[in-house]
């Protein structure tokens, strides 16, 4: 293999569980951007991914191919899925000789590299830890969040994939600073082996603009809007949003709550708001269209995240402060990277109801702190959270593993 130089085409294999067409979450949103990004860069990418959900066995998306994987049911992983997983990849690999392989996903990654890694070097991205999704289905206090925390317990006791594949990995990403501490803590990673490449969105895409005719599709008049947007969840604490909204009503009975999304949780938060006589202050817009997701954000005059979850770093956050909208969000997880508490929003302890109401209804009822907190926010991200930084930084990466003597003389 020769070394591959910076203005060199390079034939990338991501290897992802989802993608954009199973169901959008931050990591296949991630994945998607990535992608495309280096794709109108020159390289060849192709993504291998699990089954879709329409039976297509490969297409092609801007320029970036996808392979879905359909022999097993992705969500069992019998012991025989990783071979074959692994079997289907040697055999696109014959034709394409990649360069790198990217891996976005432990349990995929260890498929990889138990039946196939020989002269292809590695990369892993970590989005989260196992520890860390155990702490945050602790965190839930529930009879499910214990069944989750358990089954990850056992499966890292009897199968430690996670470590498995870190150790294998020429080089691991960490999408915000604070999981990159808790990779080094949990890992015991060598020194040197770890990149910190915090997540980024097109900055020309998230902006302020007009709403269009978001408002008018909702009845919307005059309404301040409080929103909302992701997978729909316990752990990400729409309910704790829907519990304080009484009392954000008690301020200013003409605010209107939005959430965006779609997720297992959904009938119980229509539940919550019912009990709590709120559903005509509440709409649930359901899964929206990318087209559309940026004027949801440009609806807003305030975006609240409340998750539990230690995540590596949501990039709703990010879109919603790139429209300039002002943000009260957990302090939690790779949020506290994005955030300039009291600078480009307002960071609340996660749970904390009392911090949470007091901060929503003081930036509604403050407009030049609610203008200025939405312009700083906007310039934070532009300056450190673009998919232009995050794609470059990552062809960094790619080009610093291919500098490896071991794969200089392939």
């Amino acid at each position: 293999m020769e070394q591959i130089f910076k203005t060199d085409k390079m034939k990338i294999a991501i290897i992802a569980t989802y993608t954009t067409d199973h169901f959008v979450g931050g990591r296949e949103i991630h994945v998607k951007e990535l992608s495309e990004g280096l794709a109108k860069r020159g390289h060849e990418v192709t993504i291998f991914t699990t089954k879709h959900p329409m039976g297509i066995k490969h297409e092609i998306k801007n320029d970036v191919n996808i392979y879905y994987y359909d022999k097993n049911n992705p969500k069992i992983y019998r012991a025989s899925f990783f071979k074959d997983f692994s079997d289907f990849f040697q055999k696109m690999n014959k034709g394409k000789k990649f360069d790198v392989v990217h891996n976005q996903q432990t349990l995929l990654g260890y498929s990889f590299i138990k039946y196939h890694k020989n002269n292809i070097p590695l990369v892993t991205t970590l989005h989260g830890t196992t520890e860390n999704e155990i702490k945050s289905a602790l965190n839930t206090k529930s009879i499910k969040g214990l069944i989750i925390a358990t089954h990850l317990i056992f499966r890292s006791f009897y199968c430690p994939v996670d470590k498995i594949t870190l150790n294998n990995a020429d080089k691991i990403i960490a999408v915000s600073t604070e999981l990159g501490e808790d990779i080094k803590k949990q890992y015991r990673l060598p020194e040197g082996k770890l990149a910190i490449i915090l997540n980024g969105i097109d900055v020309n895409r998230f902006k302020p603009m007009s709403a269009g005719g978001i408002r008018k599709k909702w009845a919307l008049n005059y309404e301040k809007i409080i929103l909302s947007v992701g997978a729909i969840n316990e752990q990400k604490g729409f309910h704790l949003l829907l519990k304080v909204l009484p009392d954000i009503l008690e301020y200013d009975k003409k605010i209107k709550l939005v959430i965006v999304g779609t997720g297992p949780y959904l009938s119980k938060l229509k539940n919550i708001a019912n009990k709590l006589n709120i559903s005509e202050s509440v709409i649930f817009t359901g899964r929206v269209s990318d087209d559309d997701l940026p004027r949801y954000y440009n609806l807003a005059d305030i975006f609240v995240n409340l998750t539990m979850r230690l995540e590596g770093l949501p990039l709703v956050i990010i879109e919603a402060m790139a429209c300039e909208k002002p943000v009260v969000a957990s302090a939690i997880g790779g949020i506290k990277d994005v955030i300039e508490d009291g600078v480009s929003g307002i960071l609340v302890a996660p749970g904390n109801i009392n911090a949470l109401k007091g901060n929503i209804i003081k930036v509604l009822g403050d407009e030049q702190l609610a203008h200025e907190f939405g312009k700083n926010a906007r310039k934070r991200v532009v300056e450190r959270f673009s998919l232009d930084r995050m794609v470059e930084d990552t062809i960094k990466v790619y080009e610093e593993v291919l500098e490896d003597e071991r794969y200089n003389d392939c």
